[in-house]
C-alpha cells in the first residue's frame, strides 16, 4: 500500500477563517490615508484663511470705520444769531400789531383781515417763517379757522441756491464727481422753496430724476428762530398764556420743522408707502422710486414724476371744461374715480399703513392715465399707536353707521386724558356738532363744502378752544389729512357720499382681515408659535402668583385699614365730646353764677344760658375755647401720627416676602 497522500488544493490550504483578516487590513490602510489627506487639506484651507484674514485686516485699517448706528443731526444756534432773530420776531410782531391797530381805528378790523396781514408778514420774512406758517395752518386748535385758511394760501418761494454749492452738496452725497453719475443736471431749479431746491437731472442710464437739495445753513436758522420763539413764549407765560403751555407747543412746532429737514426720513417714508401699497394689492397708488445710494441728509434723488397735477384736474372738473374732460376720459382719467381713490388712500394709510401722508394737498398728487395716483413730498407724515388706530376706526365706523353717540364717545377717548372740564356739557355740544354734519351729508340740497368733514372738525376745534382741550400732534395731522382728502374728493365729485365710500372700503378691509386671521390661525401649530405659548404660560403663572399674594394679604390689610379708621373716628369723637363737655360746663357755671349773684330763677337762667344761641356763640368764639380746639387738634394729630407709624411697620413686616 502506498503511503503517499494527495497534496491539498490551493483553496484547501487554509480554512475560510484564516483568509478574513486580509480584507479589513486593506480597508483600514485606505481609511487612514483618506483621513491623512483630509487633515492636509484642512490645514491648507486654514493657512489660506489665515492669510486672507491678514489681508482683510490690512485693508480694514486703510478704510474709514463703518458707523454702527445713524447719527442724528443736531442744529445749534449761538446767542448772537438768536438775538438777531429775536429782533426780527419782535419787529414783525410790532408791524402786525400796528396794522391791526390801524384797522381798528378805520373800523375795518376782522379775523379775515388779521389772517391776511399775518400771511403777508410771513411771506415777506421768508425762511423759517414760511415753514412755521405752513405748520401753524394745521393748528386749528390754536388759531381761528379763517386765519388758518389764509395761511394755507402762502407761497413758498425763495431765491435759488448758487449752483457751486449745489455741486458740492450733490458730489458729497454721491461720493463721486457729477459727471460720473449724471449725464445732465440743470443749473436752474424747477422749484425753489424756503427749505430746498429741486433740480432736474438725467442719470447715465437715461433715467430722469429729481434732485432735491437742502439749503445750506437752514438748520441753524431754524434753531435760532425756535430759540428766539421760546424766549418770547416764556415771556408770554407771565401774563398771556397758561404756565407750561408753551413747552409742548414749541416742541411740536420744532419737531415738525426739523422733520422736513431730514431727507433720509423722507426717503424712507417714500419707499415704505410703495411697499405697503404693493402689499395691500393697491396698484392704483404709488410713490416715486428713491435712489438711496445717491441720497443723504441733505440731498434726495428720486424718480422725476410728471403727469397731470391734481390741482389742474380739480380746476377742469369745477369749470366743467367741455374740451378738457373728454380728452382726460380718453386717457382713462375720470374725476369721480380719482375722488374715490383719494378717499381710499387716506383710509388705507390711517387704518392699515405704517404711517399716513399728512400733507396731501393738490400740489403733492400727480394723476397718471387710468386714474392712477402718484403721491410725492413725504416730508410731513404721522403715525398712530395701535390704540389710536382702533379709536379712529371706531370714529369712522360710527360715522358711517350714523351712530352719533358712539362717535362722541370715541372722540372723547381720543382726547384722553381730558383736562378739568364739564365732560357732560362738552359731550352735548360735541354731539350737536356731529348731528349737524350728519344732516348736511344726508341732505340733497347741501353744497359740496357742506358734505365734507371740514365743518365737523372746524366746529370741533372751536369747541376745543372754548374748553381749552389740548390735542397731540398726530391727531391734528390726521384731522388735517382727513379734511384735505374729503375736500379734494368733494371738489372732484360734489355728489360723493363719504359714508357710503367708507362702507365700501370697510367691506374690502374685512376681506383682508379675514385672510390675515386665517393665516394666523394656520400658524398656530408652527414651532415658533410655541415661544409665545411659553411666554403666555409664564405670564399666567406670574399673574396667578400675584393674585394669590393679594388674596392672602387683603384680609389683613382690610383689618388694618378698618382699625385705623376706627381709631381716627374715635379720636375725633373723643376730642369733640371733651370740647362740647367743657363748653357745657362753662355755660352751666355761668347760669349758676347768675342764680347766686344776680338772684335769677334757676329755670330762667338755664334757659337763657343753655337753650339760646347767643351765649353758645360767645363761648365758641371766645379765645379760651379756640385755644382748646387748637390743643385738641394737635393732640389728636400727634396720636394719629404715632398710630400710622406703628401700623406701617406692622403692615410691612406682615406683607413683605
Amino acid at each position: 500500500m502506498s503511503t503517499l497522500r494527495l497534496a491539498p488544493k490551493a483553496s484547501d490550504e487554509a480554512p475560510p477563517a484564516a483568509q478574513a483578516p486580509s480584507r479589513p487590513r486593506g480597508r483600514g490602510i485606505g481609511a487612514a490615508v483618506h483621513r491623512w489627506r483630509q487633515r492636509e487639506d484642512q490645514d491648507a484651507r486654514i493657512d489660506a484663511a489665515r492669510a486672507l484674514g491678514q489681508t482683510l485686516r490690512a485693508r480694514a485699517r486703510e478704510a474709514p470705520p463703518t458707523p454702527h448706528h445713524r447719527e442724528a443731526e443736531a442744529y445749534r444756534a449761538g446767542i448772537g444769531r438768536t438775538l438777531l432773530q429775536l429782533g426780527v420776531w419782535l419787529s414783525g410782531a410790532f408791524w402786525l400789531l400796528g396794522r391791526i391797530a390801524l384797522d381798528i381805528v378805520l373800523r375795518r378790523d376782522s379775523v379775515q383781515a388779521r389772517g391776511l396781514h399775518l400771511r403777508r408778514l410771513i411771506e415777506r420774512a421768508g425762511g423759517t417763517w414760511i415753514k412755521l406758517g405752513q405748520q401753524l395752518a394745521i393748528r386749528v386748535d390754536l388759531l381761528p379757522y379763517p386765519v388758518a385758511q389764509e395761511l394755507e394760501k402762502m407761497l413758498d418761494a425763495a431765491p435759488p441756491i448758487p449752483f457751486t454749492q449745489v455741486r458740492t452738496l450733490v458730489e458729497k452725497a454721491v461720493r463721486r464727481p457729477l459727471s460720473e453719475v449724471f449725464s445732465e443736471l440743470s443749473e436752474e431749479p424747477v422749484g425753489s422753496g424756503s427749505v430746498a431746491c429741486v433740480y432736474r437731472g438725467v442719470l447715465h442710464g437715461g433715467e430722469v430724476v429729481a434732485v432735491k437739495v437742502r439749503r445750506p445753513g437752514v438748520g441753524a436758522l431754524f434753531a435760532a428762530d425756535m430759540r428766539a420763539l421760546g424766549w418770547i413764549l416764556w415771556l408770554a407765560e407771565l401774563w398771556l398764556i397758561p404756565p407750561g403751555y408753551s413747552r409742548q407747543l414749541l416742541y411740536e412746532l420744532s419737531s415738525m420743522l426739523y422733520e422736513e429737514l431730514d431727507f433720509v426720513r423722507e426717503a424712507r417714508y417714500t419707499e415704505l408707502f410703495q411697499d405697503r401699497m404693493n402689499r395691500l394689492g393697491q396698484r392704483f397708488a404709488r410713490s416715486p422710486r428713491v435712489h438711496g445710494e445717491l441720497s443723504n441728509h441733505e440731498v434726495l434723488v428720486s424718480e422725476f414724476v410728471s403727469g397731470i397735477w391734481l390741482k389742474d384736474l380739480i380746476s377742469a372738473a369745477e369749470r366743467q371744461d367741455e374740451e378738457g374732460l373728454p380728452q382726460l376720459a380718453e386717457l382713462g382719467i375720470v374725476p369721480r374715480k380719482v375722488a374715490r381713490r383719494l378717499l381710499k388712500i387716506a383710509r388705507l394709510c390711517a387704518q392699515e399703513g405704517l404711517f399716513f401722508h399728512a400733507d396731501m394737498h393738490p400740489a403733492n398728487v400727480v394723476v397718471h392715465p387710468d386714474s392712477r395716483l402718484v403721491l410725492i413730498d413725504f416730508g410731513s407724515c404721522g403715525a398712530f399707536t395701535a390704540r389710536e388706530r382702533r379709536v379712529w376706526r371706531e370714529i369712522a365706523d360710527a360715522q358711517a353707521n350714523e351712530d352719533v353717540g358712539r362717535m362722541v364717545s370715541a372722540v372723547l377717548a381720543l382726547l384722553e386724558p381730558l383736562p378739568s372740564v364739564d365732560v357732560e356739557e362738552f359731550s352735548r355740544k360735541l354731539e350737536g356738532i356731529f348731528w349737524q354734519d350728519l344732516y348736511a351729508n344726508k341732505s340733497r340740497t347741501s353744497r359740496w363744502w357742506e358734505r365734507t368733514s371740514a365743518n365737523l372738525w372746524i366746529g370741533f376745534f372751536k369747541l376745543a378752544q372754548e374748553y381749552r382741550v389740548p390735542m397731540n400732534l398726530n391727531t391734528l395731522r390726521m384731522i388735517r389729512s382727513t379734511m384735505l382728502s374729503d375736500s379734494l374728493a368733494a371738489r372732484l365729485d360734489p355728489r360723493i357720499d363719504h359714508y357710503r365710500e367708507y362702507r365700501r372700503y370697510e367691506v374690502q378691509l374685512g376681506r383682508r382681515m379675514r385672510r390675515r386671521l386665517e393665516k394666523k390661525l394656520h400658524g398656530l401649530t408652527e414651532d415658533r408659535s410655541f415661544i409665545r405659548y411659553d411666554q403666555f404660560f409664564e405670564a399666567a403663572m406670574a399673574g396667578f402668583y400675584r393674585l394669590q399674594r393679594f388674596l392672602d394679604s387683603s384680609t389683613y390689610r382690610f383689618a388694618v385699614t378698618e382699625r385705623l379708621l376706627s381709631f381716627v373716628l374715635a379720636a375725633v369723637l373723643r376730642a369733640g365730646v371733651w370740647l362740647l363737655s367743657g363748653a357745657l360746663v362753662v355755660r352751666a357755671g355761668t347760669a349758676l353764677v347768675g342764680v347766686i349773684l344776680h338772684g335769677r330763677e334757676v329755670g330762667e337762667a338755664l334757659h337763657a344760658e343753655l337753650l339760646t344761641s347767643p351765649p353758645w356763640a360767645r363761648t365758641f368764639l371766645s379765645p379760651l375755647f379756640l385755644g382748646a380746639v387748637v390743643v385738641a387738634v394737635v393732640v389728636t394729630l400727634r396720636g394719629l401720627s404715632f398710630r400710622l407709624s406703628d401700623k406701617d411697620r406692622e403692615a410691612g413686616t406682615r406683607t413683605a416676602l
